[in-house]
């Protein structure tokens, strides 16, 4: 006789419904907006109770702190490795950014929701002071680049560097646009900011 066929644990199923919670909050927030979505937005993309979904999530705010945890997570490697890179500051400066940017395109409604590409921040403390230490690299790299005669000194690097963060990662860049370009895109920023044509990576 047979061996009745197995079933999944038990304790896989509250993960997989977290899980499911969680693609649909990302989806949500993405499309409306973390303002103008309720857990019974959530719920009813689901076609659950607001009782079933507050078995898995205690309310919006853990949703999306949630969505944007892996988002930090990723950003915060990849600072860590522009930190300890050899290239000179210009050349750091264009791989951080073209970094940024193919990490967004790999995931972009989560990446939308940290990085307020369409009108939408999280307002996590983690996640914001993830953002500000993102634009203190990209100024300590503009501004040592500028040192160094390969970009102008006329820009005041902060406000340059949330600048070309924006044009990376703000709506209609092209993370979220068209991914393949980000290279090129990251290129022509810093040509449009330097004394002489980045070389483009191969």
């Amino acid at each position: 006789m047979s061996a009745p066929p197995r079933t999944a644990p038990s304790s896989s199923r509250p993960r997989r419904g977290r899980e499911l919670v969680l693609a649909a909050a990302t989806a949500l927030f993405h499309e409306r907006g973390y303002d103008a979505t309720s857990m019974s937005d959530i719920a009813d993309r689901l076609g659950v109770t607001k009782a079933a979904l507050y078995r898995h999530v205690k309310g919006r705010a853990e949703l999306l702190h949630a969505v944007t945890a892996p988002v930090r997570t990723g950003v915060l490697a990849l600072l860590a490795a522009s930190r300890t890179t050899d290239l000179p500051p210009v050349e750091a400066l264009a791989a951080l950014l073209r970094a940024l940017a193919d990490a967004a395109a790999g995931d972009p409604a989560r990446h939308a929701l940290f990085w307020a590409a369409h009108g939408t921040t999280s307002r996590q403390g983690p996640d914001a002071l993830c953002r500000q230490a993102v634009c203190r690299r990209l100024a300590d790299l503009l501004e040592r680049a500028a040192a160094q005669g390969d970009v102008r000194d006329d820009l005041e690097p902060r406000l340059a560097a949330r600048l070309l963060l924006g044009a990376v990662i703000g709506p209609g860049g092209p993370a979220y646009e068209a991914p393949a370009s980000s290279a090129s895109v990251v290129g022509l920023l810093l040509d449009g900011m330097g004394r002489v044509p980045l070389a483009r990576p191969a």
